[in-house]
């Protein structure tokens, strides 16, 4: 009964869709420790809400067992620092969103496609949006190249009713006045030369003699350096 309930849960698993500066917050937060379990009482300083999003997250990349027992995975992204992370993120990254890496194009996609991939993942509504978010956050903190054509806001915020507020404003009043200035600059940029590097940039063999891959990282770090002050 344990194990079907389990799998239930796990079929309707969606992608992360919390905010990426929490799970990175969480991770480095392990740098202290990692517990052989990852349960509410680790978890306590987070509000139920977020601590489901972020259970649920750890589970969706494998970074927890379906019981919240930590991982290799896991023990790897926290022990690892500069390119080392990018390199273990990513391909955290790679397995745990197939749909984005098998016939799908990520340097040349559209915000339409990439919501499209995510909701035949098991996305709907505002949670698309989310998710797309996460992932953006995610590959950039990976050096991962992402199409300049992906933005996160086009899925609408706007409630299909006005449920009117106390003070009689509507919700969709509230959301009209909350959205962006339509002369705010566009997000993300178009991809920079290191981007396009780092797109052609040779994947890392743990084969390799150490002296090579003592370049490999050395030059890694150059781009990702370079990146981060383009």
């Amino acid at each position: 009964m344990a194990d079907e309930k389990v799998a239930k849960r796990e079929a309707l698993a969606v992608p992360p869709y919390l905010s990426f500066k929490t799970f990175k917050n969480f991770i480095d937060s392990l740098k202290v420790g990692i517990p052989t379990r990852i349960d509410r009482t680790v978890l306590s300083s987070m509000s139920g809400a977020v601590r489901s999003q972020l259970m649920a997250a750890l589970r969706y990349l494998g970074l927890v067992s379906p019981h919240g027992v930590t991982t290799e995975k896991l023990a790897t992204l926290v022990n690892s620092e500069g390119a080392e992370f990018s390199l273990a993120l990513r391909a955290i990254l790679k397995e745990g969103y197939p749909f984005l890496f098998q016939d799908f194009d990520l340097m040349r996609a559209t915000t339409g496609q990439m919501e499209e991939a995510f909701r035949k993942a098991g996305a709907s509504g505002e949670t698309i949006r989310k998710c797309v978010s996460f992932f953006l956050a995610a590959a950039k903190a990976s050096a991962l190249p992402i199409s300049p054509h992906v933005k996160t806001s086009s899925v609408s915020r706007t409630p299909s009713t006005k449920a009117k507020r106390s003070n009689g404003a509507s919700t969709g009043d509230v959301v009209a006045a909350a959205a962006p200035s339509p002369n705010a600059p566009l997000s993300p940029p178009m991809a920079t030369w290191s981007q396009m590097l780092l797109a052609k940039f040779p994947s890392f063999d743990p084969n390799w003699p150490n002296e090579v891959k003592a370049k490999w990282f050395e030059s890694f770090e150059k781009l990702m350096k370079s990146e981060g002050k383009a």
